[in-house]
């Protein structure tokens, strides 16, 4: 004897229309609860009813609205991105704010010729001394005079 699926699916079929509404109007709820909101009740929560009473016109015009906002955001980041990646191609700007016609400043540039010390060579490398060390050594040589 074969058994028939049919009665069973329209068994199946019947039982999940029955509960349709209920499972429908029990999701449906928000809750505040404090400055959040959920679909969960909860302690001093309060139900809240989410109708929207908007128009078919009033959901068009927001809907175009915010395809407007869309539109002139994505836009202003193209916008944006292409400056971004020209700025990027770019070298470095020095902004000098000097006059066009000013005389140079004789305390600065070439032709200032530099104070030489009495007595002493210019060397031609940098060395680092200990400052501590050279007057110990100094006041050595005193004592040995």
């Amino acid at each position: 004897m074969k058994l028939s699926h049919a009665p069973i699916a329209a068994f199946l079929a019947a039982a999940c229309a029955q509960l349709a509404p209920l499972a429908a109007h029990g999701g449906t709820e928000t809750w505040r609860c404090g400055n959040t909101y959920t679909d969960q009740p909860c302690k001093d929560g309060k139900a809240i009813d989410l109708d929207d009473a908007r128009g078919a016109a009033q959901k068009r015009e927001a809907d175009s609205a915010t395809h407007e906002a869309r539109t002139a955001a994505d836009r202003m980041e193209r916008d944006r991105v292409r400056l971004e990646s020209a700025q990027a191609r770019r070298a470095a700007t020095l902004i000098d704010n000097r006059p066009l016609n000013a005389k140079p400043d004789p305390s600065h540039g070439a032709g200032v010729a530099q104070k030489k010390k009495k007595g002493k060579k210019e060397a031609d490398y940098f060395s680092a001394h200990d400052p501590v060390a050279t007057a110990k050594k100094k006041a050595e040589k005193k004592a040995e005079k």
